[in-house]
């Protein structure tokens, strides 16, 4: 599995577990150290989680949390 794959799944997973809540700050530095890799992935994670709607990236101020909102199981027919 790519470096991007493990810190686009770790990052999506602390979103929709509630680790990162809406409007929080996503630390690239900190994710650096616990994912043990360097930036680069990091930021490629972060870029296509933006493009799904989950993040959003500030020039200048980081990446920040979307407001997400678990799936209902309505659809389940």
């Amino acid at each position: 599995m790519r470096l991007e794959e493990v810190a686009y799944e770790r990052i999506l997973k602390y979103i929709i577990d509630g680790t990162y809540a809406a409007g929080d700050f996503v630390n690239q530095r900190d994710l650096t150290e616990e994912l043990n890799m360097s930036r680069t992935p990091i930021k490629a994670a972060l870029a296509r989680l933006s493009g799904e709607g989950y993040i959003r990236v500030f020039p200048y101020s980081g990446a920040f949390v979307s407001h997400y909102q678990k799936e209902t199981e309505e659809n389940e027919d």
